[in-house]
């Protein structure tokens, strides 16, 4: 069967992941005192994360609004989706919440002063500058989703209209050709948001990695590719129990 170069990107992402996943279980639980090892390997992941972007943006200069569909995902995987991939702060949340579960695991070592630099361990520091960099990335959110309501707005005003209506109820079907200028600046503007998403979400990850020490990196790399490939998979489950076409990604 044939599919869109979207599809084929998001399918090799996620062979992609499952490949990082095992790599970097590996060094955590062979190399764990590492640290150059272990640097280096969170570093080479969030340069696959980037390069997985730069991909996107390429296919991006032809069709960004076929990215919002995400047709390639599940109906579960796209009900929490944010602009063509998920929210830059779900990344804080996860360190938070890792931070939370490792402390509590860990509580009695903890009060008799054994450290195992997991992210339980966060300093003060660390957790201050996690907290900056999560007040930070909230108001870039906001900012985008607002530039986004913007242009979902302006579909109806005077010019949109016109070109969309002209589109839909002439086109070229008496060989008139129309420019439709107005959508295409309109499509033109939601892709720079995709990409600005992405960026941010880049940004977000980068933001974590530089924070955390290589083993509460690793640690944090780990949780999300684990989080991200139960929920695609859980998705697909659900695809089949319902008896619905699941491609195999």
């Amino acid at each position: 069967m044939t599919t869109c170069p979207f599809h084929r990107c998001f399918k090799t992402w996620v062979t992609q992941q499952r490949k990082d996943l095992e790599e970097l279980q590996r060094a955590k639980n062979e190399e764990p005192q590492n640290e150059e090892t272990l640097k280096l390997l969170a570093e080479k992941n969030v340069k696959k994360y980037q390069e997985y972007f730069e991909k996107r943006s390429l296919l991006s200069i032809d069709d960004a609004l076929f990215s919002f569909s995400s047709l390639w995902c599940t109906s579960f995987e796209n009900s929490f989706l944010w602009i063509g991939g998920c929210r830059p702060t779900l990344s804080i949340q996860l360190v938070y919440t890792l931070c939370g579960m490792e402390l509590e695991n860990n509580l009695l070592e903890y009060f008799q002063g054994v450290r195992r630099d997991n992210l339980g361990d966060l300093s003060n520091h660390q957790l201050c500058l996690v907290n900056d960099l999560h007040c930070k990335t909230v108001e870039a959110e906001e900012e985008i989703s607002s530039r986004l309501s913007i242009l979902q707005e302006e579909i109806g005003n005077e010019l949109l209209f016109e070109d969309a209506n002209e589109s839909s109820l002439r086109g070229n079907i008496n060989g008139r050709i129309h420019n439709y200028k107005c959508l295409d600046d309109h499509a033109h503007a939601i892709a720079q948001i995709l990409l600005d998403a992405d960026m941010l979400r880049l940004k977000t990850v980068k933001g974590l990695v530089n924070i955390l020490t290589p083993l509460q990196a690793v640690d944090f790399l780990v949780a999300g590719k684990k989080l991200y490939l139960s929920m695609h998979e859980w998705g697909q489950r659900k695809y089949m129990e319902h008896g619905r076409f699941c491609q195999d990604n």
